[in-house]
């Protein structure tokens, strides 16, 4: 009965370390890339703020916010997370 649920579960396996390891290297650029926008996204922002557009200097802040690698990448690095403590999980029950 192992032996079927080593078998049924390999490619499901696969599957998840393919989707983490992919997942942690677009991690990794976005982040780069998002940190880079997030500073000129600020710095308008804040120019926003100093010359009376409280609103949108506001809403540029959050959006910077967002962007940067405080927001949605380690959002996307909790839930790769998930994924590979299912995957060990996984690995535990079957193949020991």
């Amino acid at each position: 009965m192992k032996i079927l649920l080593k078998i049924l579960f390999a490619p499901i396996m696969a599957v998840m370390w393919l989707v983490v390891k992919a997942g942690v290297a677009i991690g990794y650029i976005s982040s780069l890339a998002l940190g880079i926008v997030s500073v000129i996204i600020a710095l308008i922002s804040v120019v926003y703020l100093l010359t009376g557009g409280v609103t949108n200097g506001i809403i540029g802040l959050v959006i910077a916010y967002l962007a940067s690698p405080y927001g949605i990448p380690t959002f996307a690095v909790m839930i790769l997370g998930v994924v590979q403590r299912i995957r060990l999980g996984l690995q535990d029950c079957i193949y020991r």
